[in-house]
């Protein structure tokens, strides 16, 4: 899962936001490039975070009946430079939301500074792939099971209510 840019979510709430971090430890393969004398996030990453964030909130608001895709980042915005080690965490909130795809916001932080915002586009399709069998891509059980998004929805209503 090389290029699954969330490490953990803290709060999702159904057609409103979600919360997620990503840790970098600077051992990655990807810093010996970018760059090595002095290796930094690269900035697309941000916007992924937040399209991963935010596509797991479109997918969690149709129930996960659909694949979730990213179509367009319509702004973004950057404000300085990440090295790792860091610990950055992701907000992203929707917009608009339809059963075709929705609008997400979402800023990243490090270590409550904004490093990254951005608003985009997420389509909902059928299947990533013509199996015939239904299987999804993305939001497969491994990949609802190894972030506990059902864990994370619970707790999060729970916190919610408070």
């Amino acid at each position: 899962m090389r290029w699954d840019l969330i490490s953990e979510f803290e709060f999702l709430k159904k057609g409103s936001q979600a919360r997620a971090y990503k840790d970098f430890h600077g051992s990655e393969d990807f810093f010996k490039d970018h760059f090595p004398d002095r290796p930094l996030v690269p900035e697309v990453f941000f916007m992924e975070m937040i399209a991963q964030a935010g596509g797991v909130l479109v997918g969690l608001g149709i129930d996960f009946r659909k694949e979730v895709i990213l179509a367009k980042i319509s702004e973004a915005r950057f404000s300085c430079v990440v090295a790792p080690p860091c610990r950055l965490s992701i907000e992203t909130w929707i917009e608009e939301e339809r059963e075709e795809g929705g609008l997400v916001s979402g800023v990243v932080r490090n270590k409550g500074q904004e490093v990254a915002s951005a608003k985009i586009f997420l389509v909902t399709i059928d299947s990533l792939i013509q199996t015939g069998n239904g299987k999804r891509v993305v939001f497969n059980d491994g990949f609802l099971k190894h972030y506990r998004i059902h864990e994370v929805v619970e707790k999060s209503l729970k916190v919610a209510s408070c």
